[in-house]
């Protein structure tokens, strides 16, 4: 079985210089790493729980299985990390950097991920429920199958994501971009979807049953079979072009 080598996990707590590290398993929970260099390290398996690691370098990291709940990666660079099922949940990660990191099945679960960048990560499977992405960048990111309910997505760029399948039920997605999107039999239940741009994007088997869609365009989204039984419709361009004004409440906004 694999271990951590003692010199490498010396180093880094000396110095927090520990590029390519073998830290494989290693617990530093809740030690204080900030601005710490470990690109390129393999750190599967570690326990760094409520560890401070804020703006620290892990881009190209290994972090697959790691435990790292609770802990603070403000402004970290995860550029292609591979965190596959590792466990983020409550972590701090705003304006951190996970541009095209690996993602699947990780525990992401009321995490708070204000404005990071996530474009063309890959989240399939993941668990966000309860999370923070907030004017967060996901263009072409995947989030096949992944678990939303409750995330506030509020005015996060979600251009050409991917969310087959995903469970968006109670989500806040008001003021995002869904362009392009693909929401092919995805549960948006109770969603907030008020004034979103929804050009071009595919909800085709999609539940919508009970969502916000104040103020939105359906006109060039795919609809096939798209359930939207009680949605609240003011402003509401629907399919056929027509305006709907139906849930409007002395003209005051919903949402």
């Amino acid at each position: 079985m694999k271990h951590h080598d003692p010199e490498h996990l010396h180093q880094l707590l000396e110095t927090k210089v520990c590029p390519k590290g073998e830290l494989f398993g290693v617990d530093l929970s809740e030690a204080d790493l900030p601005k710490a260099i470990l690109y390129s390290s393999d750190l599967r398996e570690a326990m760094l729980s409520k560890a401070n690691l804020a703006k620290a370098d892990l881009q190209e990291a290994n972090l697959v299985g790691a435990d790292l709940h609770g802990a603070d990666f403000n402004g970290a660079n995860l550029h292609q990390a591979n965190l596959a099922q590792a466990d983020l949940s409550g972590a701090l990660l705003f304006f951190a950097d996970l541009h095209e990191a690996n993602l699947p099945e990780a525990n992401l679960k009321n995490a708070d991920l204000t404005e990071v960048d996530l474009l063309q990560a890959d989240l399939e499977g993941a668990d966000l429920s309860g999370s923070k992405l907030s004017e967060s960048k996901l263009r072409g990111a995947k989030l096949i199958r992944a678990s939303l309910c409750g995330a506030d997505l509020s005015k996060a760029n979600l251009s050409e994501v991917d969310f087959s399948e995903a469970d968006l039920t109670n989500a806040n997605l008001k003021g995002a971009d869904l362009s392009k999107a693909v929401l092919a039999r995805a549960k948006l239940s109770g969603a907030n979807l008020h004034r979103v741009n929804i050009h071009g994007a595919d909800l085709s088997e999609a539940d919508l049953t009970n969502t916000n869609l104040f103020g939105i365009d359906l006109r060039e989204a795919i609809t096939e079979n798209t359930q939207f039984e009680n949605a609240i419709l003011c402003n509401t361009i629907l399919p056929d072009g027509t305006v709907e004004y139906r849930d409007c409440e002395d003209d005051a906004e919903v949402g």
